[in-house]
């Protein structure tokens, strides 16, 4: 949802390569306004800050977007990791659920990812990719997220 502008690093180098903090910024994308409807502003809390009107207090997306985003957490005794999915699968899903049709399973997705996510024993096996180059000399192309 945002663009990022400037250089915040390559994934190859780990973000190593990233320029510091006051050359990088970032705006909104374009498809921000798909998730979040123009035409659902005015039901948003807004918060105040010294007199001006700032971001709402939440924000209302059109697809659930800690299923877009996956998420990782620890709580008292509790411990939640939800991967990444396809906005694309989950529009489908909701679309079956309003239609009352039955739901079909969707598995994790990575944007950019060219390894293979396997589902295995009621859980997924995230797989990289390589090319077997000399008996002793192996090119890694994907590596495991």
């Amino acid at each position: 949802m945002l663009s990022p502008e400037g250089q915040f690093g390559s994934r190859a180098l780990g973000g190593r390569d990233s320029a510091h903090a006051r050359y990088v910024f970032t705006k909104l994308s374009k498809i921000t306004r798909f998730l979040f409807k123009k035409e659902d502003d005015n039901l948003m809390n807004y918060l105040i800050e010294e007199g001006q009107r700032i971001e709402p207090e939440w924000y209302l997306p059109i697809i659930p977007m800690c299923l877009v985003n996956g998420t990782e957490g620890i709580g008292t005794g509790w411990y939640s990791s939800i991967p990444c999915y396809n906005p694309l699968d989950l529009v489908e899903a909701i679309k079956r659920k309003l239609d009352d049709k039955p739901l079909e399973p969707i598995h994790p997705w990575f944007r950019y990812y060219t390894g293979r996510i396997v589902p295995y024993n009621g859980e997924y096996l995230v797989i990289g990719k390589y090319n077997i180059k000399m008996p002793n000399h192996l090119e890694i192309l994907e590596l495991p997220i």
